[in-house]
C-alpha cells in the first residue's frame, strides 16, 4: 500500500503507530512524511529475503523487524495508524516523543525527540532541573547516555547493584583505537552524571566495542557525579548515546 500524491500533499508531516493485530498492541511509534509509515514492512521483507532459518540467529535481529516477520508468518498484516497529521516537522517531533512515553515496551531503538522532557518522578525532576553544570575537566572522557529502559533491562539480568555498569560498558558502535586515549567514562541519564568509571581496557565485540573498568576515584566522583553535562553535549540533534569529550 502507498498514499496517493494528493494524500501526501495534504498529510504533510505526521505521527504514526504500528500495531500488532495478534494482540492489538502498539509496537512502534514514528514520524515522517510521504509513505514513511509503510516502509518498515518493506524493510523487513527486504531484510529477511533469502535468509536461511538454519543459518540465522533471529534473536539478535531488531525487535521491530522480528515482530513484523512474525505477524506476516501468522497470515496477518501490520495495522498502520496515523495518529496526528498536517503537522510541521517540529510538531511531529513533539507528538512522537509524547506518544513514545505513553507506550512502554516499544520496539523503537531510540527514545523520541526531546525525551528529556518526558515522564519523570517529580522529585527526580526537581533534582535534575536544579543541578549545576560541571566545568570541563582537564582529562579526556567519554559520555555514555543510558536510558531508563536500558537500566531496567540490565537490572533484570545483573541485579540493581551492577545494572548501571553493565548498561554503560557494552556495547557500542565505535573503533577501539579512537577511544583508548579517554581514561574515564561518564554514565549519564537525563543529562545528569550518575556514575563515573575508570577504564582498564577496551575490547572488540564483533563490530562493536565494550570496556572493563572500575568505579573512579572518589575525588572525581565528588567533582562530577550529580551534575549536568555541558550544553555542548546535549544539543538538539545529538542523538548518539556515545560522545567523546572536547579535550583529550
Amino acid at each position: 500500500m502507498k498514499f496517493s500524491n494528493e494524500t501526501i500533499e495534504k498529510l504533510k508531516f505526521y505521527v504514526y503507530r504500528l500495531i500488532d493485530p495478534r494482540n492489538g498492541q502498539t509496537f512502534y511509534v514514528g514520524k515522517g512524511r510521504g509513505n514513511r509509515v509503510f516502509q518498515h514492512v518493506l524493510g523487513a521483507i527486504d531484510y529477511y529475503d533469502g535468509i536461511s532459518e538454519n543459518e540465522h540467529d533471529f534473536e539478535k535481529d531488531p525487535n521491530k523487524l522480528r515482530i513484523i516477520k512474525e505477524i506476516r508468518e501468522s497470515g496477518l498484516e501490520v495495522i498502520h495508524v496515523i495518529q496526528r497529521w498536517n503537522l510541521t516537522e517540529e510538531q511531529a517531533f513533539e507528538v512522537e516523543a509524547a506518544l513514545i512515553d505513553c507506550f512502554p515496551g516499544l520496539s523503537n531503538i531510540q527514545t523520541g525527540h526531546g525525551s528529556e522532557y518526558g515522564i519523570c518522578n517529580a522529585l527526580e525532576l526537581d533534582k535534575r532541573l536544579s543541578a549545576k553544570t560541571y566545568d570541563e575537566p582537564n582529562f579526556g572522557y567519554i559520555i555514555i547516555k543510558v536510558q531508563n529502559w536500558r537500566l531496567e533491562e540490565m537490572t533484570s539480568k545483573f541485579g540493581l547493584e551492577n545494572a548501571r555498569y553493565e548498561a554503560t560498558r557494552s556495547s557500542w558502535h565505535n573503533r577501539k583505537p579512537s577511544v583508548t586515549k579517554y581514561p574515564y567514562v561518564f554514565s549519564v541519564t537525563n543529562g545528569i552524571v550518575k556514575a563515573i568509571y575508570k577504564v582498564n581496557e577496551w575490547h572488540d565485540v564483533g563490530n562493536r566495542i565494550e570496556f572493563t573498568g572500575e568505579v573512579a576515584e572518589q575525588s572525581i566522583i565528588d567533582a562530577y557525579v550529580g551534575k549536568k553535562i555541558p550544553s555542548c553535549y546535549s544539543k538538539k540533534g545529538m542523538a548518539s548515546p556515545f560522545l567523546k569529550s572536547k579535550n583529550v
